[in-house]
């Protein structure tokens, strides 16, 4: 989903709204998006996210790596449908970021902003993260 639908009105059950800014085209950024989850509960918010960057990708997400300290306990692997997606976690990953890998071998990086994040921050970054010819890092882009 276009984060610009947020300038509105807030929907009525906004878990199920998955705040997504992919780049599109060719792109020189260290990132390929932007996501702004609702919480820090990586199993609860994950299987949305996944769905939406595979239908946007057209290839499946078959491996999520996050910075644990950022996120909630997640499991090893999380259920999404009829099949399971590898999670991992490294203490050196920047916080603001997930890398998910693709079943064709691509690598996405998005940038993850803090779900406490006002809403004009959370916008201008997701929009800066997605602009192909963004040279900032996830860090750059929302210092720790």
């Amino acid at each position: 989903m276009h984060p610009d639908s947020w300038f509105g009105s807030v929907p009525s059950a906004p878990e199920v709204a998955v705040r997504l800014e992919l780049a599109t085209g060719s792109s020189v950024s260290p990132v390929g998006g932007a996501w702004w989850p609702w919480s820090r509960d990586l199993a609860a918010q994950a299987p949305e996210l996944l769905s939406a960057v595979g239908a946007a990708c057209g290839s499946s997400v078959v491996h999520v790596v996050y910075d644990r300290r950022t996120w909630e306990p997640v499991p090893h692997r999380l259920a999404l449908g009829d099949r399971y997606v590898k999670c991992g976690w490294f203490d050196l990953a920047d916080p603001h970021q997930v890398s998910l890998h693709m079943y064709d071998g691509r690598r996405l990086v998005l940038l993850v902003v803090p779900p406490e994040t006002g809403r004009r921050t959370a916008l201008r970054a997701m929009h800066q993260a997605a602009d192909p010819h963004n040279r900032l890092a996830p860090g750059q882009i929302l210092p720790r």
